[in-house]
């Protein structure tokens, strides 16, 4: 890769519409995977991760950090320290009504409790995601 440094870490961030970061040195980029939470740095062991619903966190050199919301997706990192997080569908967390996005996890809550098998799964996913949310 052109300009491949591993002492620094570079970020590619994009959803299907939309390329947040290409490219970008970054300071850390932390990624919600089905393994758990996984804060990449410069010089990171190469690793393939699978995305859950959650907050993408992404520190700048200044220490500057932006958050978004991803649903689903994949992340890698390289051993080139070029890291890769594409995102299904991305929102910007300050674009998020927490109020809303709160009672659409208490509803996830309750109609996960009760219902049939489908119902019950379908509000599970219900729950994952507006965790995520909140």
């Amino acid at each position: 890769q052109k300009n491949a440094n591993p002492e620094e870490l570079r970020l590619t961030f994009a959803s299907p519409d939309t390329a947040f970061y290409s490219n970008a040195v970054v300071k850390q980029v932390d990624v919600p995977t089905i393994a758990g939470m996984v804060g990449v740095l410069a010089n990171h062991v190469p690793t393939i991760g699978v995305l859950k619903p959650g907050v993408v966190s992404v520190t700048d050199m200044d220490g500057n950090v932006t958050k978004m919301f991803v649903s689903s997706g994949t992340m890698s990192m390289n051993i080139d320290g070029s890291c890769q997080v594409l995102a299904e569908e991305v929102v910007k967390i300050d674009d998020i009504d927490q109020n809303a996005a709160r009672a659409i996890l208490e509803t996830a809550q309750r109609d996960a409790a009760e219902g049939s098998e489908l119902s019950r799964a379908e509000a599970s996913i219900r729950v994952e995601v507006s965790e995520g949310l909140t």
